[in-house]
């Protein structure tokens, strides 16, 4: 058996989300090679980062994503343009008090987990890579978590006219 690179935290490079998604995948990378169409071989070495010969390309990213839905690649890639995603079918279409309350819940305790963050970021008076990119990852989380508080809102909007 292969060693796969490890997942460390924090928001992945776009190759990396591709990566863990097409492992994680059920079937895993033989099952997204049959999917895509392409030769397992082909793919591993797409798929790898220290490989220089074989790359994967936008669209074959793409293909991974319609397949797995993994949203490492959509952190991966929001990062990259400085932009985050978000996902408004994931709230109730008539929510009621307790999808208020429990968005509400989820956007405080991703603050605090930001916080927390951030502390433990600190504790040696600097922030390295590493501490970034899961800072980075908190942030994002903590966007998505005010917009889901947000399209919960909208849904409550009295649109009478």
């Amino acid at each position: 058996m292969r060693k796969r690179h490890q997942d460390e935290g924090g928001i992945l490079s776009p190759l990396m989300a591709c990566y863990h998604a097409a492992h994680d995948y059920p079937g895993g990378l033989p099952a997204m090679a049959v999917m895509m169409h392409k030769q397992l071989g082909t793919l591993q070495k797409k798929l790898n980062p220290s490989q220089g010969t074989h790359v994967l390309t936008l669209e074959e990213a793409a293909h991974i994503l319609r397949i797995t839905k993994d949203p490492r690649i959509l952190d991966a890639l929001g990062t990259e343009g400085d932009a985050v995603w978000f996902r408004p079918d994931e709230v109730p279409a008539a929510p009621a008090d307790l999808d208020v309350l429990s968005s509400s819940t989820c956007l405080m305790s991703r603050s605090v987990a930001v916080i927390q963050e951030l502390e433990e970021a600190l504790a040696d008076g600097k922030i390295d890579a590493e501490e970034r990119a899961r800072l980075n990852e908190r942030f994002m989380r903590l966007s998505q978590a005010a917009l889901h508080v947000s399209e919960t809102a909208r849904q409550f909007e009295d649109n009478r006219d």
